[in-house]
C-alpha cells in the first residue's frame, strides 16, 4: 500500500559501499525465500490436482510455449508430474506477485514518499529512507522483524483453496471483488495476464537491483531526466 502525502524534492542517494548489515539482510531474505521451494508437509492427493497436461496449462504462451529445459515437471521431488507442476506454478505465481509489488513500489518511491515517522523513537521518517537497496541498511532491525513476522503469519494462516479446478495461488478472495471460478475465457485470460506480468516484473526488479549495484544509484538509466 502506498500513502501519498506530499511530493518532496527528489534527492539522488549514491551508494559508495554496501555495509555488512545490508548484506546480512539480503542473505536472510534469500534464505527465507527458499522456504517456498521446500516440500509441503501435507501430501496432496492426485484427485485434488488438475489432470490437464502441463504443456496445455495457463501460462504456456507464444513465442516461448512450454519451457521446462530441466524437465522438472517429470523429475521434480514433489511427487507426480501434476504435483510437481502445482508446486512450481504456485512458487512462480507467488514470486511474480511479490515482484510486481516491488517493481511498482520502487517506481512510486522514486518520486513520492510518505512523510510520517517510520521509527518515532529514532526520529526516522519515511522520507529519510532512500529508494532501492540502500534502504536495507537504513530501516531499523525492529522494522525488518515486523515485516518477517507479517510474512510468516501470512504463510502459516492463509491457505490456498484446494480442488480439481483451483489454480495455484487461488486463495478464494476473488479478483477485485469479482468471483472468477468458472474456467471461463475471462478467468483464463486474467490468469494468463497475471502470470505474464509477474514474469516481466521478476525480470524488471532484478534489472533494477543490478543497475543500482553497478551504478550506485537508482534509475541510472533516467539520470538525464532527473
Amino acid at each position: 500500500f502506498f500513502v501519498v502525502a506530499n511530493f518532496p524534492p527528489k534527492t539522488t542517494v549514491y551508494i559508495d559501499k554496501y555495509p555488512i548489515t545490508m548484506k546480512l539482510a539480503i542473505i536472510s531474505t534469500l534464505a527465507a525465500s527458499t522456504a517456498a521451494f521446500a516440500p509441503s508437509s501435507s501430501v496432496l492427493s492426485k484427485s485434488a490436482l488438475s489432470v490437464k497436461p502441463a504443456n496445455k496449462e495457463v501460462g504456456v504462451l507464444p513465442p516461448i510455449g512450454f519451457f521446462d529445459p530441466l524437465d522438472l515437471i517429470n523429475n521434480g521431488p514433489y511427487g507426480s508430474p501434476e504435483e510437481n507442476f502445482k508446486h512450481y506454478r504456485g512458487v512462480e505465481v507467488k514470486h511474480g506477485r511479490i515482484a510486481m509489488a516491488a517493481t511498482l513500489g520502487t517506481i512510486v518511491q522514486e518520486t513520492t514518499q510518505y512523510q510520517g515517522f517510520l521509527s518515532p523513537s529514532e526520529g526516522l521518517k519515511f522520507s529519510d529512507v532512500p529508494n532501492g537497496l540502500a534502504a536495507l541498511d537504513v530501516v531499523p532491525l525492529a522494522g525488518w522483524v515486523q515485516i518477517a513476522l507479517l510474512i510468516g503469519a501470512h504463510e502459516v494462516l492463509v491457505k490456498e483453496v484446494q480442488g480439481v479446478d483451483k489454480a495455484p495461488g487461488n486463495f478464494g478472495t476473488g479478483y477485485l471483488g469479482f468471483t472468477l471460478d468458472d474456467q471461463s475465457a475471462a478467468q483464463l485470460r486474467g490468469l494468463n495476464v497475471e502470470i505474464q506480468n509477474g514474469r516481466l516484473a521478476m525480470l524488471g526488479i532484478l534489472g533494477m537491483w543490478a543497475s543500482e549495484i553497478i551504478h550506485k544509484t537508482t534509475f541510472w538509466e533516467f539520470s538525464s531526466f532527473k
